[in-house]
């Protein structure tokens, strides 16, 4: 059978829509409503990307975490051993409530790369607006951000026992100002069970919760963490 592309007055004339062939209503339907059908997919697809995103995104970050310069097998899509293990500690499922330790920061200058300087902005970014609670480096950089008029660390005094210091005592981390006053503002992880235990790429881990963190308990509670001391 000849095939004879169908047209509206061919349709008045000769056939109504309940006597096209299959293929003639599609032709016919996308003749003329072709607009409407491309809004319809368009629309739809608008809505299933948006739910799909409200979805995703519909959790809450209990401790966000900036690691400067260290790398640990599976951090690119948090199964690393740290980011499991304390999610487990703190007693969370990861879906409703996560941690965030980001791996994507570092503060080493290097010719021609602006990484150092984006890094620190961002840093000082999300700490002066309360989205970072905890900060992971090397000991070198470990007070990169603390000055006399600001310390940018909780005073491990305000948010650790008498018991706690003790046992963290030969590990804590001063931090000195211009008239020689001193704080302790982190504390050295290097030798804490849990980092033995994993393969986090750094020579000498420093940890300190930042002095706006939201969530400074968790935040601390990754030092006790990583030494194996009781969650408060």
């Amino acid at each position: 059978m000849e095939d004879k592309h169908i047209t509206e007055d061919n349709i008045d004339e000769k056939l109504t829509f309940k006597d096209l062939s299959f293929f003639g209503k599609l032709e016919h339907i996308w003749e003329y409503y072709r607009l409407i059908i491309i809004g319809s997919i368009l629309i739809v697809a608008f809505v299933v990307s948006l739910t799909v995103s409200i979805v995703r995104n519909n959790y809450e970050t209990v401790c966000y975490v900036a690691v400067l310069d260290g790398k640990i097998t599976g951090y690119a899509d948090d199964t690393d051993a740290l980011s499991t293990g304390f999610s487990d500690y703190l007693g969370i499922d990861g879906k409703k409530q996560r941690i965030d330790l980001a791996y994507s920061y570092s503060l080493v200058e290097r010719e021609m790369d602006e990484e150092a300087a984006v890094s620190a902005n961002k840093i000082y970014t999300y700490a002066s607006t309360g989205s970072m609670d905890g900060y992971l480096s090397e000991r070198e950089y470990i007070d990169y951000f603390c000055t006399d008029r600001e310390v940018f660390f909780c005073d491990l005094r305000d948010i650790f026992s008498e018991d706690e210091l003790k046992q963290l005592e030969d590990y804590i981390v001063y931090f000195s100002d211009s008239k020689g006053n001193t704080t302790p503002i982190a504390v050295a992880i290097k030798d804490a069970p849990v980092i033995k235990d994993s393969d986090l790429n750094m020579k000498d881990p420093c940890y300190g919760v930042i002095s706006t963190s939201k969530y400074y308990e968790n935040s601390a509670n990754f030092i006790r963490f990583v030494f194996q001391m009781d969650k408060r």
